[in-house]
């Protein structure tokens, strides 16, 4: 038997798994999470790791973001646990890869929180480079020129409303998923894969976390 690929994609409400033998998928299955991704997350891997018949979990990879920080976290928690019952490798690959957007160059945005908006470009469905957080105003021009130039604008925002509120109109939503991320992976050199093998599987930060200071020292009582 072949040994097997086990995939986590949890960085948005549109949560899944999939476990691929070789270049075969095995299985996959998907949730809707809102704010329970701890929850969720354990029935479906259950599920998927049944259908393995013995098979050998060679290696785990987690769909890092930008996204949903707590499903990422939650999602990578779970691939350390199986790490150690299975012997596997886990890597941290970027959910944007998982997107299933294969018809050349495309741009792909989120809401980073604080006024701003995740930014990202892809070639073939394969993020180019590492997403940045843009302004708002600079949000909007990128998008405005993309659409100028006939390039597609996508994101992972829930719903358009949202976006159509923040004067962001014509992009498409899009949400990745565990088959469309393990098919990029498999699809990478070995040596590129290698390096994400030996890299920490953590999170992709697009910003250092914010981090609100406390009015008066930890140790100071009131009188």
């Amino acid at each position: 038997m072949q040994d097997v690929l086990l995939v986590l994609e949890t960085s948005c409400v549109q949560s899944s798994v999939a476990a691929w033998s070789g270049e075969s998928l095995l299985c996959q299955a998907a949730w809707r999470a809102e704010r329970n991704h701890s929850s969720a997350i354990f029935k479906a891997v259950r599920q998927v790791l049944d259908a393995l018949e013995g098979r050998r979990l060679k290696e785990i990879v987690v769909g890092s973001g930008p996204g949903a920080y707590g499903g990422i976290r939650v999602a990578l928690a779970v691939a350390d646990g199986l790490s150690l019952v299975h012997g596997s490798r886990v890597a941290a690959f970027s959910s944007w890869n998982g997107l299933g957007l294969h018809h050349g160059e495309a741009c792909v945005m989120s809401d980073a929180r604080r006024g701003g908006w995740t930014w990202g470009r892809l070639e073939n469905g394969v993020l180019t480079d590492v997403p940045a957080v843009l302004p708002a105003e600079q949000a909007r021009a990128s998008v405005a020129e993309c659409m100028g130039k006939g390039v597609p604008v996508f994101s992972t925002v829930n719903g358009g409303i949202i976006l159509a509120a923040r004067e962001m109109s014509g992009i498409v939503p899009v949400y990745p998923s565990a088959e469309a991320l393990g098919a990029v992976w498999l699809s990478l050199a070995e040596a590129r894969r290698e390096e994400l093998l030996e890299s920490p599987a953590e999170p992709l930060y697009v910003r250092a976390p914010h981090i609100t200071r406390a009015k008066r020292p930890a140790w100071a009582v009131k009188a």
